[in-house]
């Protein structure tokens, strides 16, 4: 029941600047997993970049990623995913506003290909499904685009670790408030990117080369990809770097207190405005742990 709510909600977040250096793109930087030291710091803490839906057997997990888990006493997500009433006010935040209906908002020719698609992999069309958010639709949609059945999800994998090591879990931002972001974004022009999804090859292509990205730990290639998208060209700021400025004080914070494991989309990771950079303009050191080579 936890791993299909979690599938269905998902869908896709400084003075000390001018004597740091900017952040800059280089080989160095592939890697997913990163340490935090320094800056009076009494206990390593890792930073792990995630993607938040991928085909199991693409799914990768090794020792270093393992040991930087099991030596925290604290693991921080976006959102605090072992919460079940989180995972229940999400659930009712991603229907529209007294059940009403979307169907009749997407342009014909987009609202029967989403309707096709929707019939033919779930029984039902939008009939039904348009009580739910565009995003929470393009769950749906993401799902049966992949090219596998069994799916795999880095954040309930580390919800169940957590679980297993009683290792204490917290999130970084609420559900309220990433469901918020999206009721920034014009609806007519979510609903388009719907109709790409099922119309569009090009999209499933694009997701593909982020997955292949993401295989090579290649953090500047996951971040060119992710914001060369038409919504984030538009709407970049409230979904990554707005978010990522106001993430720094929590993780201080948490790292100060305990040795924790941190773990966010890893499109929030490089660039100058990334978790990476600000932590480092914040005074930390942070270190790339790289994966053993495979012979």
């Amino acid at each position: 029941m936890m791993k299909k709510t979690f599938l269905f909600l998902q869908i896709v977040f400084l003075y000390l600047g001018s004597i740091c250096p900017a952040w800059a793109q280089s080989p160095e930087n592939n890697s997913l997993l990163w340490k935090i030291s320094g800056n009076g710091l009494e206990h390593d803490s890792y930073l792990f970049g995630t993607i938040h839906i991928i085909c199991q057997d693409q799914f990768k997990m090794d020792d270093r990623i393992l040991n930087a888990l099991r030596s925290s006493e604290k693991i921080a997500l976006e959102l605090d995913l072992s919460d079940q009433s989180e995972l229940m006010a999400m659930q009712k935040l991603s229907m529209n506003e007294d059940f009403a209906n979307i169907e009749n908002e997407f342009d014909p020719e987009t609202r029967e290909a989403v309707d096709a698609f929707l019939t033919e992999h779930y029984g039902v069309g939008l009939q039904q499904f348009g009580i739910f958010k565009p995003f929470a639709l393009s769950s749906l949609i993401l799902v049966k685009l992949l090219p596998c059945e069994d799916v795999g999800s880095y954040e309930l994998f580390f919800v169940e670790k957590a679980k297993e090591e009683g290792i204490p879990m917290i999130g970084l931002e609420t559900g309220e408030f990433q469901i918020s972001l999206f009721d920034q974004i014009p609806l007519q022009q979510q609903l388009d990117d719907l109709g790409k999804m099922v119309t569009d090859k090009e999209s499933m292509d694009e997701f593909l080369a982020l997955v292949s990205a993401y295989l090579e730990e290649d953090i500047d290639r996951l971040y060119e990809l992710i914001t060369e998208a038409d919504m984030f060209k538009e709407y970049g700021d409230i979904l990554l770097a707005s978010r990522n400025k106001n993430w720094i004080p929590t993780i201080e914070a948490l790292i100060r207190d305990q040795p924790s494991f941190i773990a966010v989309g890893s499109g929030h990771l490089a660039s100058e405005m990334g978790v990476i950079q600000l932590l480092k303009d914040a005074g930390y050191h942070l270190e790339p742990m790289y994966a053993e080579p495979i012979y």
